[in-house]
């Protein structure tokens, strides 16, 4: 029942009392809310030091903590992923499949929480990637791990002790080139590495936050015993009697003796050093010994050269830097160029080399974060500006704007406490904070404005203009930070690159609440000066109020209004929605190409008709600068990893060096296929995120390649544009001298297989002896045979057999020509062939995975025989479960907006008026990326919907004020129509005032273009968009619904006013 003061022939009976009446019968209506406000506003006032001293500190300590927070370019992504490394030298593919990654990936099916077991197996190497559930106790998987690979069957001696390792997703913070000054000079840098191992690496790990330097390009020394077969067989003896003499030659401790007083240490010294092997006698034939240096020559060299490096085309030495969990990017590289340059003015250059900083992450992070503190700075002018265009005071203005530092610098400092970064994401979420902070304190502000304007006392109009918004601003508040903690809890890639975002938000907003309803009424006490010159202003929102009210002014109007706001929102949000994608493209001014190697061919023939091929063709482009010009290119290949980098000179020519790579530089490349692809601050490498491969499993390697080649030209004409790449290469093209042994040969000669191959493995590769080590250095040492240039000379290569004496490999084995593969890949223990598909950059990878899933993989399982199967697997996987957890995150937020709302309101009806105001708002981001498209193609990306989520605890803070508002003016008595009125003239300001200065203070993060800008672009267009629609239609159809909503006797009639009192707001 209402109180009898406020049912006086449907005007307000508070029109004729003094503000202290007014003020004392508004306490008693609303006492809780009145007196919990009041008690916070009020001990701020009373202690304005106090208030003075605690902002000052907050900022002190954000400061403090902005030189704390390690600086980088995005946040720390924890892949759960763990590494296992295998090398075997020499060993072919099939051997290093089934004789080391088949019997791991074997024991590790006893590891639990592996959702995907991957290999990838080339020649002498083998790499197994396990994948876990995200939120794995990653370090127990470790153990978990490495207690399997005990568990797995022996190695063979010569195969390298496994590498487990955790990937902690970070990548190489920065990549080193040696060159030699002069520009003659050959590519050997053996002569080098002792300054580099010395000096260079000593150096670069001293480093603060560097956690590892991988000399990558360093060969390691080996003792090379090369022997004459011939004369070995002339003498009767085989290679196993030498390889265990060889092998047998170490030193042994005996242990210890007392021998009367003393104590003594036995050890028998049996190892040579590298002067004496040759002295070694290996066997005692007719009363003499036979010595090593009559069958075999002893010498140091180096392990083969796996590849070749150019930098600019020049040879180069090529050095990796991973940097510590925690550590600051920026820091590190600043500190490495100072360390890169003292070595090249003093230790390097007299050795005539130099250090050439190749990839500096820091660069695109000091790029990225200038873009954003830009942006920052800009939507702070902005924000400021609007509020200076509705305040007209400079005073007031600036009091709203005390928020925004104590605010931001209360997010930093949690962000410190922790232990997150400053990077492109926190610093966006600050500068999303700028206009989201302003909020709470322009809701009191201009409410205190208000009242003073009435010709309140600036100490009432304080106390009660903080304590009249205080419910609507507890409200707003509780929904805003509410939206994050679904979000906060998200797991995988997207969760983890939200987090900063939602944490610096949710700090923010809470901070400004405490900011508005302390500092501010402590600083309008002491600098806000009343303004009566505004008169034109009011009587323009009176206007405003009255037409709205025109415009729902009775249930039919109203009904139309709520048709066509919300499922009319509906219909077209599901019309207009684009596509969705995985992660932002976040392209940088480099352009990555990778090529396949011609089966077979060695590297001196690669450096010859590759190499110094690419270097001519890309000399005009660097030096002459011929457009597109390039400011640096390193070119690496190896059997392992073959890429061009090349570094645009400017960063809008790169489609033009795209072009100008797959149509000029990489074409015509003997027996070689490439392709070229914009780098991504997500991955330094080929992965952008928004790959999907497409996975051919089966037993029949040459049928799955048979099946993936069929398959490719379809993809490329099904996605025009697109880059389709197969792993491993789709041809059985590496040139093969497979031996057969004959069995009755070996038999009559007395010897078996194993001898046979050993012989095989001897005269082409080597066998791995052991080690030998003096006390600072070690090395492998490695028997070898005299090099064949022929497969006849293999051949004829003799053998001792005790049965048949001196027999030759052709004798005891059959030579035949074929070919086999130069890679193989394993995924979840069965053979695989998968063709990696990138979209072209305007198509985003839901629509590519419709249209390869329509068009392609029903067609294929339709035609393909049984024993082969074919499905998505990757970033398609995992868009799939983002999209299906953001839907659940979506419906969580709505679900606790609800709740919190109607506990609020006290009202589950009222609640439900705010939530329908949400399509809206939604169409309203729809709307925006469709508009931002026609300009620059943004995708639905997993951040761009996360926007959509934010908006959710944004936008229903209009309907809540309005809400709010339409029911204090009910429960003091007025009619609907008069109580509409009231919250449409009292709120309507502030409405504005907050959403346009949220709206200016993101603006720049959606029009200004740079780098990094796509990471958060889609997320700032969706909630300028979504804020925008709230804005301009919350005013229309929260009245709409709450005239549908309403009895007949709370309606009633009433002529509308010009004005109403709003002393009672």
């Amino acid at each position: 029942m209402y109180h009898p003061v406020f049912t006086t022939a449907g005007h307000s009976g508070l029109e004729s009392l003094t503000p202290e009446v007014r003020l004392t019968l508004i306490s008693y209506l609303v006492p809780k809310e009145y007196n919990r406000v009041m008690n916070l506003t009020r001990s701020s006032i009373k202690n304005p030091a106090a208030v003075v001293v605690v902002s000052l500190i907050m900022v002190l300590f954000g400061l403090l903590a902005v030189a704390k927070l390690p600086v980088q370019l995005l946040p720390s992504i924890e892949q759960p992923q763990i590494f296992i490394q295998n090398g075997w030298r020499a060993a072919a593919p099939e051997e290093m499949e089934s004789t080391i990654i088949e019997p791991q990936e074997a024991a590790l099916r006893t590891v639990p929480g592996v959702t995907e077991s991957s290999s990838f197996i080339g020649a002498g190497f083998g790499s197994i990637t396990l994948t876990f559930d995200v939120g794995q106790d990653m370090q127990q998987a470790m153990l978990n791990v490495i207690n399997a690979l005990n568990q797995a069957p022996p190695r063979p001696r010569e195969a390298d002790e496994p590498v487990v390792s955790l990937n902690s997703g970070a990548g190489p913070v920065a990549s080193l080139l040696i060159r030699k000054l002069d520009e003659n000079a050959d590519a050997d840098f053996t002569a080098l590495q002792p300054v580099i191992d010395d000096v260079v690496y000593p150096r670069l790990k001293a480093i603060a936050g560097v956690s590892q330097v991988d000399l990558a390009s360093r060969r390691a020394k080996e003792l090379h015993i090369i022997f004459d077969p011939y004369r070995l067989a002339a003498l009767g003896l085989s290679v196993d009697q030498l390889s265990s003499r060889i092998g047998r030659a170490s030193n042994v401790s005996g242990g210890f003796a007392e021998v009367g007083r003393r104590e003594y240490t036995v050890r028998f010294v049996g190892q040579y050093n590298p002067a004496q092997y040759e002295q070694m006698v290996v066997a005692y034939q007719n009363d003499r010994p036979v010595y090593l240096h009559e069958v075999a020559e002893v010498n140091i060299d180096y392990a083969e050269q796996p590849g070749f490096t150019k930098r600019n085309g020049y040879p180069a030495f090529y050095i990796t830097l991973q940097r510590a969990s925690g550590s600051n990017t920026v820091e590190i590289l600043d500190a490495l160029n100072k360390e890169i340059a003292n070595l090249n003015q003093h230790e390097l250059k007299n050795k005539g080399i130099e250090i050439v900083l190749s990839f500096d992450a820091s660069v695109h992070i000091k790029r990225a974060i200038e873009l954003v503190n830009g942006n920052l700075i800009l939507g702070i002018a902005l924000a400021l500006g609007i509020l200076y265009l509705f305040l007209r005071g400079w005073q007031a203005t600036l009091l709203i704007g005390l928020t925004i530092p104590v605010s931001l610098m209360m997010s930093i400092m949690v962000l410190d406490l922790f232990g997150r970064s400053l990077n492109v994401v926190s610093l966006a979420g600050l500068a999303f904070a700028v206009g989201m902070v302003l909020d709470a304190a322009i809701i009191v502000q201009e409410n205190i404005v208000r009242l003073l304007q009435q010709g309140v006392s600036l100490e009432q109009a304080v106390k009660r203009g903080t304590a009249q918004v205080s419910s609507a601003l507890w409200a707003s508040t509780a929904t805003t930070i509410a939206i994050f903690v679904p979000v906060l809890f998200m797991q995988g890639v997207e969760g983890q690159l939200f987090y900063d975002l939602a944490l610096t938000l949710a700090v923010a907003v809470t901070a400004s609440l405490f900011v508005a309803l302390t500092v501010l009424p402590v600083a309008s006490l002491f600098w806000l000066k009343p303004q009566s010159d505004q008169e034109t202003v009011l009587l323009f929102w009176r206007k405003l109020a009255t037409n709205i009210g025109r415009l729902t002014l009775n249930r039919k109007r109203a009904f139309v209004w709520v048709g066509l706001f919300v499922p009319g929102a509906v219909l077209l949000i599901a019309l207009l929605l684009p596509k969705a994608d995985f992660l932002p493209q976040a392209s940088i001014d480099t352009v990555f190409s990778g090529f396949s190697l011609p089966p077979g061919a060695n590297m001196q023939v690669l450096e010859q008709e590759i190499g110094d091929l690419l270097v001519s063709r890309l000399r005009p482009y660097y030096q002459e600068k011929k457009y597109p010009a390039i400011k640096g290119y390193n070119l690496s290949i190896n059997r392992g990893f073959n890429v061009l980098f090349v570094y645009a000179e400017d960063p809008d020519s790169i489609e033009d060096m795209i072009k100008l790579l797959r149509e000029e530089i990489l074409v015509g490349l003997p027996d070689t296929n490439s392709f070229s692809v914009q780098g991504s601050l997500f991955n330094f490498g080929f992965g952008s995120g928004r790959e999907l491969n497409l996975d051919f499993q089966g037993p029949d390697v040459p049928q799955l390649m048979q099946q993936a080649a069929a398959a490719m030209p379809k993809i490329e004409q099904l996605l025009p544009g697109a880059t389709v790449r197969p792993v491993p290469d789709l041809a059985l093209a590496q040139p093969e001298l497979r031996l057969t042994p004959d069995e009755n040969r070996i038999a009559q000669s007395g010897v078996d297989r194993f001898t046979v191959a050993t012989m095989v493995r001897a005269v082409t590769d080597g066998i791995y002896i052991g080690e030998y080590f003096d006390g600072n250095e070690r090395m492998d040492i490695i028997l070898k045979g005299k090099g064949w240039q022929t497969p006849e000379q293999l051949t004829a290569t003799p053998l001792y057999t005790p049965g048949s004496g001196g027999q030759t490999l052709g004798q005891l084995s059959e030579l035949n020509y074929t070919t086999g593969p130069t890679s193989l890949q394993r995924v979840n223990g069965l053979r695989t062939i998968s063709l990696q598909v990138t979209p072209p950059a305007t198509m985003p990878l839901d629509e590519a995975m419709q249209i390869l899933q329509r068009e392609l993989m029903i067609p294929l399982r339709d035609e393909m025989p049984e024993q082969i199967s074919v499905q998505f697997r990757g970033n398609a996987d995992r868009l799939s479960h983002a999209m299906t957890e953001m839907g659940k995150n979506f419906a969580v937020a709505v679900f606790i907006l609800f709740l919190l709302m109607a506990a609020l309101f006290r009202s589950a009806k009222d609640s439900v008026l705010v939530v329908l105001t949400m399509p809206m708002a939604i169409l309203g981001g729809v709307v925006a990326l469709r508009l931002l498209n026609l300009v620059t193609f943004q995708s639905l990306d997993l951040l761009t919907m996360i926007g959509f989520v934010i908006l959710l605890g944004l936008v229903v803070n209009n309907a809540i004020l309005l809400v709010d508002q339409c029911r204090q003016g009910q429960r003091e008595g007025l009619l609907l129509d008069q109580a509409l009125y009231q919250a449409t003239l009292t709120r309507a300001r502030p409405i504005f005032m907050s959403t346009l200065t949220s709206i200016f203070g993101m603006l720049p993060l959606v029009l200004v273009p740079g780098v990094g800008s796509e990471i958060y672009r889609g997320l700032a267009a969706v909630i300028v968009g979504g804020m925008t629609f709230s804005m301009l239609f919350s005013l229309v159809l929260i009245p709409a619904l709450l005239r549908l909503t309403s009895t007949a006797r709370q309606t009633g009639r009433a002529t509308l006013p010009l004005e109403i009192s709003d002393a009672t707001s």
